[in-house]
């Protein structure tokens, strides 16, 4: 079994070897492609730029492989963060500056990413992130990928060649040409090889060959250069020159590219889900993420996010836990060993890779929204976010993002009912069991209570609209129970809302009533004591809540019946056996025979009569007192399955069919019960088969109606 499981943690070590090699060899062009057209256009040297792509790609990977948040995640710098970068840079760097501010700059927005990841990590805000809208990703997208394009011109121009090499000028944008269609071409014939290495590799060949017939030596500005070597390596942070910066820009940059590079990498970890089966942790994801960022921003890496592409790649070629690490790992001995090949690399390959990427970044689906009225506003906003992106900055392009957010969340709460259902007494009642002449009041005042379950958020875009919607009710109905179960939060303006529904039923002769109010509303449990609180003029209300909609139920109905004058009486009425229902078309004598059989038996408040389980023959009337029927749900809590006062019986089911109890029936207060037993109901049938008869006529009518009465609640609970 040992040497089984050695043979699996070794055949996992490789794979994830193999998988993160693979990553690797994408992310090798595309990282140092994307330094370069970072950092060149500032006066950085090619090959310090592109060292700074290949810094993030391997502390990015490294550190956030060894957080393990997703399986096989592979990062790298990204399209959006490189323009949202060249953006900031655009702002703080001044004209012509020093190439060690450029990269102070770059170091401190890195940074400061970083702490904005791991913040927005730590505090759970990965969530929150998921929530912008995905045509606003595809204007960020869209519009970083038209920047992205527009900056690949001036490696594409020749700058820098002589007179003698006239007739080459052509060689930089034909190499870029090259390296392109090499790279489309290989993903019909070489797929196991990552597309963008194919296109390095014959761009490269291709200008190397050329090179060969020219006449002289091509400019040094064509190629990267040398990557610097571990004995020039320098930290680009330093602490000399920070009072002098454009703070500003940097932090403003840095939160919003702590949110981008988020957004960005959770985008990844969904589609590495896909693949692997697996679902990765956000929280762990973002640390790593962030953590990455600072190591990349003092070793005097560049910003980037988790990639797609190279995390796929990561994924078919087996790699799992630590294929992120293995690919960070065999960028960062590139970085060490691989110095000398930054010489034959030329700049336009590069420029070639990025362009590449950007085409791939359009999304094809924004034709497919433009043609579609349904998601014709979906399209809009995505052009909107991609022409602020081209036409501004992608930090004003963010921050609209953000904003398109909230408003559509905003429309969608509002057009959105907050009334999900609407009953009435009618369609509901409460759990206890009332004698025939309190059903029948209660059924010709049912249409007097009105039952609401609400929905979402009553806030300030939403609680006007409740008070209409509620408005031709309230003129109808005496009594208003409003269900909370559904309702997420309520702000100020919808609770003054519900004290004006309170004090305008009030004014009415009626009462509002609550339940199912739970705590993270914002209201508390007890919603008339949070209301005088907010408004302690507010006397003209009067507002009860309870637990659930049965207790509500119960409450309204015994109110109703106490103002037509019945004695609830809260379980302290009396009831003597002769006046109760099942015996009124019974005659006196024969009523008498069935009572002589009965046995009266006295229970104190929580005494259980039953238990579920127990064998049983008898059935129950209540005399005095109140029995639930409870069905126990936990240790400590059950579910009320009936209410049972004087006048009314229980345990049917066991009387005519003895067997095991099927729930618990605990007295509520002191009770006194009349039981019949099966046995001695059998006795007088045999001495007295009319009064028998009599009664299980009785017993079956009042079995038929509760039969009824349960496919009413059955029929409604599946519209529930």
């Amino acid at each position: 079994m040992a040497g089984n499981n050695g043979n699996a943690i070794g055949k996992g070590a490789v794979n994830d070897g193999l998988g993160g090699l693979a990553a690797a060899a994408m992310l090798l062009p595309q990282s140092m492609a994307f330094g370069v057209a970072l950092l060149s256009p500032f006066g950085i040297p090619a090959g310090r730029a592109a060292l700074a792509g290949l810094i993030c790609a391997a502390c990015l990977s490294i550190l956030s492989g060894l957080a393990g948040g997703t399986i096989s995640l592979v990062s790298s710098p990204t399209g959006p963060m490189l323009v949202l970068a060249a953006g900031v840079l655009g702002i703080a760097a001044s004209p012509g500056g020093e190439s060690g501010n450029i990269l102070l700059i770059v170091a401190l927005l890195v940074i400061l990413t970083g702490v904005g990841q791991i913040l927005i990590g730590a505090t759970g805000g990965g969530r929150l992130i998921k929530f912008i809208p995905h045509s606003v990703v595809v204007g960020f997208l869209t519009g970083s990928a038209i920047l992205m394009l527009k900056s690949q011109y001036a490696p594409l121009t020749a700058s820098g060649a002589g007179e003698e090499l006239g007739i080459w000028l052509w060689l930089p944008a034909t190499t870029a040409a090259v390296t392109i269609a090499a790279s489309v071409v290989s993903t019909r014939f070489l797929k196991r090889i990552p597309a963008t290495l194919v296109g390095l590799v014959a761009g490269t060949v291709f200008f190397q060959v050329a090179a060969l017939a020219a006449p002289s030596a091509f400019p040094g500005s064509w190629t990267i250069g040398a990557l610097p070597g571990v004995t020039d390596f320098e930290f680009a942070f330093r602490l000399d020159g920070l009072g002098s910066l454009p703070w500003t820009a940097i932090v403003a940059g840095a939160a919003a590219a702590a949110v981008l590079a988020s957004l960005d990498t959770l985008l990844t970890s969904v589609l590495a889900d896909l693949e692997t089966g697996k679902r990765h942790d956000a929280r762990r994801e973002l640390i790593g993420q962030g953590a990455g960022h600072i190591a990349s921003g003092l070793l005097g890496g560049m910003a980037g996010a988790g990639t797609t592409g190279a995390t796929l790649v990561a994924v078919s070629g087996g790699g799992r836990r630590w294929a992120g690490v293995a690919a960070g790992l065999a960028i960062a001995l590139v970085v060490v060993f691989g110095g000398p090949l930054g010489t034959i690399l030329p700049v336009a390959v590069l420029a070639g890779v990025i362009i590449r990427v950007s085409v791939g970044m359009f999304d094809a689906d924004l034709i497919s929204w433009l043609r579609s009225k349904r998601s014709r506003s979906d399209a809009i906003i995505a052009i909107l976010v991609a022409g602020v992106t081209v036409g501004y900055d992608l930090l004003a392009a963010v921050g609209i993002g953000v904003v398109i957010a909230v408003v559509l969340y905003l429309r969608a709460q509002v057009k959105a009912p907050v009334i999900h259902r609407r009953f009435t007494a009618r369609d509901f009642h409460s759990v206890c069991k009332r004698t025939s002449a309190e059903r029948k009041y209660l059924s010709e005042r049912a249409d007097s209570v009105k039952i609401f379950e609400l929905r979402g958020d009553i806030f300030f875009a939403t609680a006007d609209r409740l008070y209409e919607e509620l408005m031709p009710e309230l003129a109808e109905a005496s009594w208003i129970i409003l269900n909370l179960r559904r309702i997420r939060r309520v702000d100020i303006t919808g609770a003054k809302i519900l004290q004006q529904i309170a004090e305008h039923i009030k004014r009415n002769g009626g009462q509002l009533v609550f339940c199912e109010v739970h705590k993270g509303i914002g209201i508390g449990h007890d919603v008339e004591k949070a209301l005088r609180k907010l408004s302690p003029e507010a006397k003209d209300i009067s507002i009860e809540t309870f637990v659930n909609t049965d207790e509500a139920l119960e409450y309204v109905e015994n109110r109703i019946l106490e103002e037509a004058g019945f004695d609830t009486g809260d379980g302290k009425r009396k009831m003597e056996p002769s006046e109760m229902d099942i015996f009124k078309e019974i005659p006196d004598r024969l009523v008498r025979s069935i009572i002589s059989a009965t046995r009266t038996e006295n229970f104190d408040g929580d005494d259980n009569i039953f238990r579920k389980g127990d064998d049983g023959a008898s059935l129950f009337f209540v005399l005095e007192g109140e029995v639930d029927i409870r069905l126990e749900t936990t240790k400590h809590h059950y579910k009320r399955l009936a209410k049972y006062g004087p006048g009314t019986l229980f345990g049917e089911v066991a009387f005519l069919n003895p067997g095991k109890r099927t729930a618990d029936a605990v007295a509520v207060s002191d009770t006194v019960l009349m039981e019949l037993d099966s046995e001695d109901f059998h006795s007088i049938s045999e001495e007295s088969p009319e009064a028998a008869v009599a009664f299980l006529i009785e017993l079956g009518k009042k079995q038929s109606d509760e039969l009824r009465w349960s496919a009413h609640e059955i029929q409604r609970l599946g519209d529930w």
